[in-house]
Formats: structure tokens, sequence, C-alpha cells
């Protein structure tokens, strides 16, 4: 089976939710995790959450069947001149969130870790057709998958298939070959353009691409050069992206140079839009929520937390920022696991001045108690 029939239907269904009022919701929610204990929202926030879920349940049911099956090829059509229904997966995107912490606080942990892995196998619509601005969505998604995680983990006791599962899906969440796939999606994208205006001798159904205007005989040489100049630099630019963790900080940099066929402001747009930094954090939220689960497993085995990640004696995923392992801090009521991220910080720090996360703070006190 495939899950893009399922993603799309449930996309349908959504298409007249009002998102505003939704993510209102969330936000209350959001707010409600922040302390320790975290403090439940205020019963006419949840009554008007739980009838927001109850409405959506079809939709729900049909990313919860999705996320069960393995293969999911979701065309994104964007040769079509269309732009994709981003907003539609950004409101089930919500709508997940809403629907997880509701789970945490009302004490179904399993349920709240089921439905987290539901929104983080979703990030699988952004992978079969992998472009800049795909990519940059499925990042989004991801960090708001990310700020979910906490809520989880310390919300009530996970069964260990649940914490097995959650692992699971957090490992393929990291999606490892993505950035050089985007890079060379794009490149696949460019090139289908160039080809769309530069072959007169091909029928118009051939190349199918709405924005591609037929450029006249006289303006081949130059474009066919500016073509190869692209070509030259998406290769080592795509070349870089395959670099693994922290080295790609200093590898897609490097390789970087702006294509001549750009113009001044696309260039200026380009060289803004590669978030390694952004991207880094998202992964380095991931990793830690996987730190954070071996940290909870050894809890339970030993009846406290472990002094340091030394205690834990196994393989852990590392700080993409620094290849080393990520911080650890604990106290009475929590753990704190994070990277250092883009400003090299010394202390554990779970989100950055932004509000991005880039780590993870499990309470250890139960909601409302």
């Amino acid at each position: 089976m495939d899950a893009a029939s399922d993603y799309r239907a449930a996309a349908t269904l959504l298409a007249d939710l009002d998102s505003g009022p939704l993510f209102d919701l969330v936000k209350a929610y959001r707010a409600a995790t922040r302390t320790c204990p975290p403090v439940p929202p205020s019963t006419e926030v949840r009554e008007r959450a739980l009838r927001m879920l109850a409405e959506s349940q079809p939709a729900l049911d049909l990313i919860d069947r999705a996320a069960r099956d393995e293969a999911c090829h979701y065309a994104l059509n964007l040769e079509t001149g269309d732009f994709p229904p981003f907003h539609l997966f950004r409101t089930a995107g919500g709508l997940l969130s809403l629907r997880t912490l509701e789970f945490a606080f009302a004490g179904a942990v399993d349920r709240a870790a089921a439905s987290l892995i539901s929104e983080l196998r979703m990030l699988r619509v952004f992978e079969t057709e992998p472009v800049l601005i795909a990519y940059l969505v499925r990042l989004a998604a991801w960090e708001r998958a990310s700020a979910d995680l906490p809520a989880v983990l310390g919300a009530e006791t996970l069964s260990e298939a649940s914490l097995g599962d959650l692992d699971e899906a957090l490992r393929r969440a990291e999606a490892p070959y993505l950035l050089k796939r985007t890079i060379e999606g794009e490149r696949v994208w460019e090139m289908n353009q160039l080809a769309a205006s530069l072959g007169p001798d091909w029928p118009d159904g051939e190349l199918q691409s709405a924005s591609a205007k037929r450029r006249p005989f006289w303006e081949r040489r130059r474009l066919l050069r500016q073509a190869s100049d692209y070509v030259a630099v998406t290769a080592a630019m795509t070349h870089a992206a395959g670099e693994p963790w922290p080295q790609v900080f200093g590898a897609m940099p490097a390789a970087f140079r702006i294509p001549k066929m750009f113009s001044p402001d696309m260039s200026a747009d380009l060289a803004s839009s590669l978030p390694m930094e952004r991207a880094g954090q998202a992964l380095a939220a991931t990793r830690a929520g996987r730190v954070a689960i071996a940290v909870e497993r050894y809890r339970r085995r030993q009846g406290t937390l472990p002094a340091s990640l030394t205690d834990l004696a196994s393989l852990l995923p590392a700080d993409p920022f620094t290849g080393h392992d990520l911080l650890y801090q604990r106290a009475d009521d929590r753990f704190v696991v994070s990277s250092v991220g883009p400003v090299r910080a010394a202390d554990a720090r779970a989100v950055d001045e932004r509000g991005r996360p880039q780590g993870i703070s499990v309470c250890l006190l139960r909601p409302g108690r």
C-alpha cells in the first residue's frame, strides 16, 4: 500500500477548517507544558479542543492509517505551476499536535506517543519530490513535531513498546540523505526548465512545465553556457550536501556559488534559503529525543537518572554541531538533553533564544500534580 492516497484524502477533508482557532488552541496547550509540573489548560480551552478534534476525526483516521504504510510517494506535481496545498498539511500537523498534547494531559500517554508518531511519519509527504520549497516546509513541520516530544516523554510512564516505536519514528525523521536529494531535485527541476526552453524540436507535450517558455534561437548559445555553469555549481553543492554532520556546515558554504543564470535578487533569495543551522537544530532536537528515551530506559532499570551520558554504555546519536555527545544536565524534577546549537552554548538549552527546539527538557513531575 501507498500512504499518499490517504494523505491526499485527509488534506481534502481539512480544506474548510479555519486554522486560526486551531493554532490558538495549540499555542495555549504548548504554553501549559512549559512549567514543571505542567498545568493543564483551562476547562473551556480543553472543551474547544475536544470539539475540534471530534469534528476532524475522519481526517485524523486517514492520517493514522497512512502512518502505518511503509511506502509514501506523494507527488506534488510542481510541473503544473500550481502551488501545492502545503497549508493543508500545516493544518493537519496542528491537529496532530493538539491531539498529542491533549492525550498527554489526559494521561493517555501511549495514545499521545502514537499521535506524535503519526505527525513524524507525515513528514514523508515532502520527500517524494525533494526541492527547496518542500524541504523548507518539511523543516517547519519537523520543528513543530519536535516541540511536542517533551509533553509525551513527561506525561506518564510510556509502555516499552511505545518507547521503541517512538525511537524508531525519530530515527526515520532524520532522513539523512534529504539535503543532498533536495539539491539534486533543484538541479533536475532547473534542467527540465532549460530543456523546455531550449528544445525547439520537441513536441509541446514532451516536457510539460507551466512556467517554461520557448526561447528564440539566437539566445541558445548564451543559455547553454549558463546551463553548463549551473550544472558545475550544483554538482559541487550536491557533493557538499552529502557530507556528514558537522562537516556539512563547512562544506556547503565553501561549495556555494551563485550560478550566472540567476538575477541578483534571486541570488540573494537562494543564498538565504539554505538554513543549515536551523536544519542542524531540528536534527539535534530529534537526536536529543532519542537520547532522552535512552535516559528514561536507564531510569527504569536503575531507579535513578544517570550521572552522565557515559553511564548509558550505549552508542548514542551525536550532536550535529560538534560530532560529539549531546549536552546532558539533570535535576531533581527534570533532565535536559540538548545541542550546543549555533551559539555553541556551554549549558544545555532545549530551545534557542528564538524558541526553536534544539534539544528536549523532560519534566519528571506529572501534569497537574
